[in-house]
């Protein structure tokens, strides 16, 4: 009796079903590029903004500014043209130009603005990147950034430091919670230009959009 327990739970143990173990193998990540660009989106100039955002500069007051440059103004029935419009929402424009954030960006908003919030407010604060493509060699451009920002001490005020390839360097002292920084670039030495924004002594700033208007050939 005994030996025939044996047997069944022999039976038993040798029957028991193998459970198949499967080897795992990275799967290969393909990446495909294309060439061409994602459509930027359809966004109506003015659409999205916030609250307090500074005003446009008029045409007379691009002519004051050309004419601070020490510059003679447009003859010849010349006008003013839009190049390019870029904000958050649209930070590139096809073969016309684009934008760029470094340091402490903390936010980028397509509905509003792209907002810069420094740890340290007496190091790096962050900085704005502004391209201009397919210019006009030689022509006059106006570049309008309309900006906000605070003081990271009430007694002093910051400064927004404007640097620019085809422009003289300017430190414009921070007024309010919204300003637009005009920069003039009396003839680009080529089709592609760049103006570079950065801060001193702010607690946060906002960038709203950038306009930059083509003036021509200046006297």
């Amino acid at each position: 009796m005994a030996t025939k327990r044996r047997q069944q739970a022999t039976k038993r143990k040798s029957g028991p079903m193998e459970v198949e173990r499967r080897t795992l193998r990275p799967k290969l990540l393909r990446v495909d590029l294309r060439e061409e660009l994602i459509a930027r989106p359809a966004v109506s100039p003015g659409l999205y903004r916030r609250p307090e955002v500074a005003k446009r500069l008029t045409k007379a007051e691009i002519g004051q500014v050309v004419q601070r440059a020490g510059v003679k103004p447009m003859g010849g029935g010349g006008g003013i043209e839009t190049h390019v419009e870029l904000s958050p929402a649209v930070p590139w424009v096809d073969g016309r130009g684009w934008l760029e954030a470094a340091g402490t960006l903390q936010s980028w908003f397509a509905t509003t603005t792209i907002g810069f919030y420094p740890d340290k407010p007496n190091q790096e604060q962050g900085i704005l990147y502004i391209w201009m493509d397919g210019l006009t060699e030689g022509d006059a451009y106006v570049a309008e950034i309309r900006v906000g920002g605070w003081s990271a001490n009430p007694q002093v005020p910051g400064t927004y430091n404007i640097g620019a390839s085809d422009a003289a360097h300017a430190d414009v002292h921070h007024t309010g919670a919204s300003q637009t920084l005009s920069v003039f670039i009396p003839g680009v030495s080529d089709t592609m230009s760049l103006i570079t924004i950065e801060t001193k002594g702010l607690g946060g700033w906002l960038l709203d959009d950038v306009l930059v208007s083509h003036l021509g050939t200046l006297g």
